[in-house]
C-alpha cells in the first residue's frame, strides 16, 4: 500500500492540461475585467458580468459553427466542385467566421452590459483577445520551463532516462506517452 501511495514526480503532470485550462481561464476572465474597466470605464461588477457571460455565449457559437454549419459548409462546397476552397481546408473558413462572429459577440455583450460606447466596446474587443495571446504564451512558456526544471532535478534516473531525453517535446498537450511511468 506505501507504495501506491508514494509521491511521483511524474504524477503532476499527469493532469497538465486541466491544470493549465483552470490557470488560463482564471486569467483570461482577470484579463477581460481589467479590459474592460480601464477601456470602457465599466464599473467592476459589469465589468465581472461582461467577463463571464460573454465566453459563454462565444461556446454556444463555437458548437453552433461545429455542429451546424460546418455541416452546411461542407455540403456546400462539395456540390459548387469550387477550386477557390475545398472540404479539407474547411477549418480555415470556420476559424475566420469563428473570429468575426467572437468580435460581434464580444462588442455587443460590453455594449449591452455595460453601456459602453461603441466605439470603446470595438476597442476592448479587439484588445482584450490580444492580451490574453500574451497571458496564454507566457503561461505555456513558465509552465514548460518549471517542466523541465522538475524533470532534470529529479528524474534522471535508468528508469526514467526516456522522459529525460524527451525535454524537447515539452508542451502542455496530451503528451500520455510519459505521464503514468
Amino acid at each position: 500500500m506505501k507504495k501506491y501511495l508514494k509521491y511521483d514526480d511524474v504524477k503532476i503532470f499527469k493532469y497538465e492540461n486541466f491544470y493549465l485550462s483552470v490557470i488560463y481561464t482564471i486569467g483570461h476572465i482577470l484579463v477581460a475585467m481589467a479590459c474592460n474597466r480601464i477601456i470602457t470605464g465599466a464599473s467592476l461588477d459589469m465589468a465581472a458580468a461582461d467577463a463571464f457571460i460573454e465566453p459563454i455565449i462565444n461556446g454556444f457559437w463555437f458548437y453552433f459553427l461545429l455542429v451546424f454549419l460546418k455541416q452546411v459548409f461542407v455540403r456546400k462546397i462539395e456540390q459548387s466542385k469550387s477550386a477557390a476552397i475545398n472540404v479539407s481546408q474547411i477549418g480555415i473558413l470556420l476559424a475566420l467566421l469563428y473570429t468575426i462572429g467572437h468580435i460581434l459577440i464580444a462588442m455587443t455583450c460590453n455594449r449591452l452590459l455595460t453601456g459602453a460606447p461603441l466605439n470603446l466596446a470595438v476597442i476592448d474587443a479587439f484588445v482584450e483577445p490580444v492580451i490574453n495571446g500574451v497571458w496564454f504564451y507566457f503561461l505555456f512558456e513558465v509552465f514548460n520551463k518549471y517542466k523541465k526544471r522538475r524533470i532534470l532535478s529529479g528524474l534522471s534516473g535508468a528508469t526514467r532516462m526516456p522522459l529525460a531525453n524527451s525535454i524537447s517535446k515539452f508542451a502542455p498537450i496530451n503528451n500520455k506517452k510519459y505521464s503514468d511511468l
